[in-house]
């Protein structure tokens, strides 16, 4: 049923207060923007430079934290908020394991747990199969390539293959299977099951609206223990 004219359609809900791990990334910073807009307090997580992340309002906060195998640090970052949110990709600096979600998901987990915050909600890429099954030919493809691009994509699997394995059993994961970019369109993106016979497409949205979300499936809950495909629609 349409909404009567000049009416709004009804907001989805949002959570009080998030974490943002990787929240320097173009990913993370959508989100960030997300948060101030609708006035989301947010812990912005970083490995360095915390002055990147500007425009800090009350309630809200920038941690340093240097390693993912840092369980105080990590546990006094993801204190009094709802959820957490990964924004986390692999560049030229990150070459230690210290920067790897995929080894240190053990940490991460019990810093939540002792944090007394169980929703995680992940960014992955279209491209990789649902937790438990076997890596898909372009996976293994790219985890082939040299440089950033091979190192993310074996990052990003082994990410699939934990979570296939249980690392996150006790907690309320999703895993978004994503296209998103800097050049990828302003619209609300579409979520669905597995190809074939998925209502999105393969062509990416902007980083705002992914990290929207991100924002509203974690009080939404629509996919806990799945791994979505998010992207633009079918036209």
């Amino acid at each position: 049923m349409q909404s009567p004219p000049n009416q709004s359609p009804p907001k989805h809900s949002l959570p009080r207060h998030v974490a943002v791990l990787g929240a320097a990334g173009g990913l993370g910073q959508g989100i960030l923007r997300v948060c101030r807009l609708e006035g989301i307090d947010f812990t912005a997580i970083v490995r360095s430079r915390p002055e990147r992340i500007t425009d800090v309002p009350p309630g809200s906060r920038v941690v340093v934290v240097e390693s993912l195998a840092d369980f105080t640090a990590l546990a006094a970052a993801f204190a009094a908020t709802d959820a957490v949110l990964t924004a986390l990709g692999v560049t030229a600096t990150t070459h230690d394991r210290s920067a790897l979600l995929s080894a240190n998901m053990a940490s991460v987990k019990e810093s939540m747990i002792a944090a007394g915050v169980d929703r995680i909600v992940m960014i992955n890429t279209l491209l990789t199969s649902l937790p438990g099954m076997p890596a898909s030919r372009l996976m293994r493809f790219f985890s082939w390539m040299p440089g950033n691009m091979g190192r993310g994509a074996a990052e990003q699997q082994a990410v699939v293959d934990a979570l296939g394995k249980g690392v996150f059993t006790s907690l309320r994961w999703t895993l978004v299977r994503a296209a998103v970019n800097s050049r990828g369109r302003a619209e609300p993106p579409v979520a669905s099951g597995d190809w074939p016979g998925a209502s999105n497409s393969w062509f990416p949205v902007a980083y705002e609206d992914m990290g929207r979300w991100m924002l509203e499936e974690s009080v939404a809950n629509r996919f806990v223990g799945a791994a979505p495909l998010v992207s633009r629609g079918r036209r």
